[in-house]
């Protein structure tokens, strides 16, 4: 009897054991959570253009609570939102954020399809296509910023979107060095792309980027650009200093420089034809040496 009991003991032992042990396994807790996401908004519909499958409703009650309560009623401050989130990213993803770290691998070809799928509205906050980009930069893996750079390159979305997948690729040490973000400049047709190269090139001030950048300014027509590309060159010729961006011209009469050592911008009025192309930057105030005597004075 007492054997049969032990042996009996032990299978309960062995079946607690391997319950615990699928309670805690991955795809245990993957779909736990993936529940508790779908709980919080559980009357959500599942948009049309969001992939069917397993991560739909989750997917979509994750975008409901990642959506703003209080709408932005100012039409043109609305758009403008939507635009700026859409490129450089929403403050507002962490329940998606959640969603991508529950769910392993598979998010990145669902979040690609829904950039895919569905479409830019400039007035509505915040995008899903806009908010799967923000997703695959939290995912953050070398097939995420892979997709990230098929949607910049093939650029079959809406021009708000494609920049957006840029700029998220770029902010990627892994993603290219300065000198190939560089070599994109000169072939590229929309300023704002360039824009946004010029920016990570900048903050990096590489010297390997100088005969890509040259080659870029050579192209260029525009002249806003032109002045870019030309303050990029200077900043690699003059670290420390600060660097027009017009290349001179100075048309209202003032002089702009852009400090980046700083991170202060200056103004002089012009007093020639041209302004100089670069300055020192500003040294910031002194304060007066204190007097410990006259300190203890005072305290009297």
């Amino acid at each position: 009897m007492k054997l049969r009991t032990a042996i009996i003991g032990l299978g309960l032992v062995g079946l607690g054991g391997a319950a615990y042990y699928d309670y805690n396994s991955p795809d245990s807790r993957r779909a736990r959570e993936l529940h508790d996401i779908e709980k919080l908004k559980p009357d959500v519909r599942i948009a049309d253009c969001y992939p069917q499958g397993p991560l739909a409703k989750a997917f979509a009650a994750a975008v409901a609570n990642d959506t703003p309560a209080t709408p932005i009623e100012n039409e043109v401050t609305r758009r403008s939102v939507v635009k700026h989130d859409c490129i450089r990213g929403s403050p507002s993803h962490a329940t998606v954020d959640r969603l991508v770290a529950a769910s392993g691998d598979e998010i990145i070809p669902y979040l690609a399809q829904v950039v895919d799928r569905c479409k830019f509205d400039k007035n509505t906050l915040p995008n899903v296509a806009c908010l799967a980009l923000d997703s695959l930069a939290a995912e953050g893996s070398t097939t995420a910023i892979a997709a990230l750079d098929k949607i910049a390159t093939d650029r079959k979305t809406a021009k708000e979107v494609w920049e957006g997948a840029l700029y998220r690729a770029i902010q990627k040490p892994s993603y290219k060095t300065p000198a190939q973000l560089a070599a994109l400049i000169a072939d590229d047709k929309e300023w704002e792309a360039k824009e946004l190269l010029l920016e990570k090139i900048r903050e990096k001030s590489d010297p390997a980027a100088r005969d890509p950048l040259t080659r870029a300014y050579g192209k260029e027509a525009d002249e806003t650009t032109k002045g870019h590309i030309r303050a990029a060159l200077l900043e690699l010729d003059n670290p420390g200093r600060c660097v027009v961006e017009d290349e001179g011209r100075g048309a209202d009469g003032i002089c702009r420089y852009t400090c980046r050592a700083t991170s202060t911008r200056m103004r002089f009025p012009k007093l020639g034809k041209e302004c100089p192309l670069v300055r020192e930057p500003e040294k910031a105030p002194t304060s007066p040496a204190v007097d410990a005597a006259s300190l203890a004075g005072k305290s009297k």
